[in-house]
């Protein structure tokens, strides 16, 4: 796991990529998410909810990659249900790309990531 300067390289970056082990064919696949962070945690939320193709990958193996430019960390994401929680996680989300982007590319927040460094 990355150490607690991990944070202070991700400000000003507006997508991390995550790299998931594909459940049904065990390949490798890479796609550029969205991110906030707060504290000493990188929040994720799946676009489509519990739906999420990459969402459920993460959910099975229990691991992710992250990269952005030179840096990367292996990552065992925790899987948060709590509405308020996800609500202020959506609120971050909200200031960080604006309500309106938020709400289009977001339809159905109902779980979200957290990664603890």
């Amino acid at each position: 796991m990355a150490g607690p300067d991990s944070l202070g390289l991700l400000a000003g970056e507006r997508e991390v990529h995550i790299t998931i082990v594909r459940s049904k064919t065990g390949k490798r696949r890479t796609i550029p998410v969205w991110f906030t962070t707060h504290g000493r945690n990188m929040e994720l939320l799946p676009m489509y909810g519990l739906k999420t193709k990459w969402f459920i990958d993460v959910q099975k193996s229990g691991e992710a990659e992250l990269r952005v430019k030179d840096w990367s960390a292996k990552a065992r994401p925790s899987v948060v249900r709590d509405s308020d929680e996800i609500d202020r996680i959506k609120q971050r989300f909200s200031e960080k790309y604006g309500e309106r982007e938020v709400k289009m590319y977001y339809p159905a927040i109902e779980v979200a990531l957290l990664i603890s460094f």
